[in-house]
């Protein structure tokens, strides 16, 4: 099986300004990504998708290829599947073409090779068209949850309202380290989470994906003893 990583990196970012360039111990959150692609013992071949030419530059001086992305694809509005999908054109224009893509966001970085290779022969040994990384939501349960209605609290899992965390139903959010789809399905749906897909389950310990200040704090904590434990 063929597969394309991408690595999509906005310049742009209003929550966390110059997000993909910042520094994390002493490395651009970008080259995280671009780290773990490289050491993946299935990826075909690992791009980083951008307008931004700080982050090509950062990107080609850790030795990963650059396909720039449209500026029309640039936009705080716009759907990374639109720019995945002008990558693939611009591939299939050079008659290179690829079983599978595997999506590696930079703001998610705290996953090793280990993890996508994990994902990689889920995808090739099960009969399914996608794999996502999960964690377990642990008490931020759908039963610890609730909507208003009428100045009323209704929860959201009646059933379970006064069940122990230990004793409730386990549940799973994705994390935003690996979103890996069939080429075919990603045209047929145009989406990373497509009807048909498994999970790659994940620590949550480790789980942080960078929208917001408070991300970066999370991440600058963890990010040491993330590197001490995965050299």
């Amino acid at each position: 099986m063929r597969i394309l990583g991408i690595i999509p990196a906005r310049g742009g970012s209003k929550g966390v300004p110059g997000k993909n360039i910042r520094e994390f111990d002493g490395k651009p959150l970008i080259a995280y990504a671009i780290e773990t692609g490289k050491k993946s013992k299935f990826l075909s071949e690992l791009v980083v998708n951008t307008e931004d030419e700080e982050i090509s530059r950062i990107s080609e001086e850790y030795n990963c290829r650059v396909i720039k992305r449209p500026v029309e694809f640039a936009s705080d509005t716009s759907n990374v599947v639109e720019s995945v999908l002008d990558t693939l054109q611009k591939f299939e224009a050079e008659n290179t073409f690829f079983d599978a893509v595997l999506l590696l966001q930079p703001t998610a970085p705290l996953r090793t090779a280990k993890d996508v290779d994990n994902a990689i022969e889920i995808l090739e040994s099960e009969d399914t068209d996608a794999v996502i990384s999960m964690v377990s939501v642990g008490d931020q349960h759908p039963a610890r949850m609730y909507r208003i209605e009428g100045g009323e609290a209704k929860c959201e899992m009646p059933e379970f309202e006064t069940t122990r965390r230990q004793d409730l139903p386990e549940r799973y959010i994705r994390n935003g380290c690996i979103y890996l789809v069939k080429t075919e399905t990603l045209k047929s749906e145009e989406t990373f989470v497509p009807k048909s897909k498994a999970v790659h389950i994940m620590d949550a310990e480790w789980a942080v994906n960078i929208d917001t200040e408070r991300d970066v704090l999370i991440l600058n904590y963890l990010i040491e003893k993330w590197n001490n434990l995965n050299p």
